[in-house]
């Protein structure tokens, strides 16, 4: 069989449905997991002449730019090879999941052999699957996230081992804290299991290896989903004052670091010594907030993959081959002191990224 991804689990996990459940019902330990170079899926031409929909929550920005950039790449290669046709888009907005089940919509119309979804909205866009696609005659592949849906249809998962990365970003904030000090989560959502687990993940490893480090928020992290971008902006703001001392913020996506690198920068000289950043993903911009101190380090996915991967893992679906449940994305942590290691430039090459 065609190696399509770099990682594969040691044991699938058997998940029963899509639908949320407890962190530790979903997820596993990745053997190697930071090693990051491309997969080679060759040109054999065996797949038929297929035709596929990518239906993004948004394809701009610093990370899906990135994943897009996989997807296009894979669909290049595959219709060359075998005459595969497709196309990757997004609503205008990444949270209109009603302008993204329009796009669903319009691939269910098309008939199109396989859907490639990155869901705007777990819980919406989950039920919209459910009735919509009651049998797995358009078979989907959910990358990402996660997707709240029993709908047959949905035969995989390509995405990150979210909990192992929070348990990552938290054995960082222990290193630099020195295992002492005050943290807090700033998370996504607690509908969407992948995305709750990179803060549950980091709040565990740190309660369990670093009980002298201190959740300001308890057991929970902020839910950014709950609020507006201004409310979010505000808690940020208010935690940094009202919490003098070292204080280090976990955040779980890239536009997380930059608000709160943001809010960093309004603050007294002083005070910024005392502040760090834990971070999620990476790119340029991750890379000048590296260079200048700002952020201490980051656990990244590789964006390029979950977008190249996941195409050719489609194809694989629909040409009969057997594949896993869940097909994990590698990851990699990159700080300053790591960033002209051998497996950091690889990953950086992997996502087209030249420092």
């Amino acid at each position: 069989m065609k190696k399509v991804l770099v990682l594969v689990l040691a044991a699938a996990m058997i998940l029963m449905s899509f639908a949320a459940c407890k962190p530790q019902e979903q997820h596993s330990s990745v053997p190697e997991p930071s090693k990051s170079k491309v997969s080679d899926p060759g040109k054999s031409g065996k797949y038929g002449a297929y035709n596929l929909a990518c239906v993004y929550s948004e394809i701009t920005g610093d990370f899906w730019s990135i994943v897009a950039a996989g997807c296009n790449a894979a669909l290049d290669e595959l219709k060359a090879s075998s005459g595969v046709s497709g196309y990757c888009i997004a609503p205008a907005t990444s949270t209109d999941y009603t302008q993204q089940m329009d796009l669903l919509e319009t691939a269910f119309q098309k008939k199109v052999n396989g859907i490639v979804l990155s869901p705007s909205n777990a819980d919406s866009i989950g039920t919209y699957v459910t009735d919509k696609f009651k049998d797995d005659k358009i078979p989907i592949i959910v990358i990402d996230r996660s997707l709240n849906t029993t709908s047959p249809a949905v035969k995989s998962q390509c995405m990150a081992d979210t909990w192992t990365m929070g348990q990552e970003a938290g054995k960082l904030a222990v290193e630099a804290m020195g295992g002492k000090g005050n943290y807090v989560c700033y998370g996504i959502s607690p509908e969407n299991l992948n995305w709750a687990n990179r803060s549950l993940g980091a709040i565990d490893y740190i309660q369990k290896n670093a009980p002298d480090m201190k959740h300001i928020l308890g057991k929970e992290p902020y839910w950014s989903s709950q609020n507006t971008a201004d409310q979010t902006l505000q808690w940020i703001q208010d935690t940094i004052n009202a919490n003098p001392g070292p204080l280090a913020f976990l955040t779980t996506t890239e536009a997380g670091t930059n608000n709160v690198a943001a809010m960093f920068s309004e603050v007294s000289k002083e005070r910024q010594q005392e502040l760090l950043i834990i971070g999620y993903d990476f790119s340029k911009t991750g890379y000048e907030l590296i260079k200048s101190g700002v952020l201490y380090g980051t656990v990244g996915q590789n964006p390029y993959l979950m977008g190249y991967n996941s195409t050719y893992l489609m194809c694989e679906y629909l040409s009969g081959e057997k594949i896993p449940e869940v097909a994990y994305v590698p990851y990699c942590v990159v700080t300053s002191q790591n960033l002209q290691t051998k497996e950091v430039q690889e990953y950086l090459a992997s996502m087209k990224i030249a420092l």
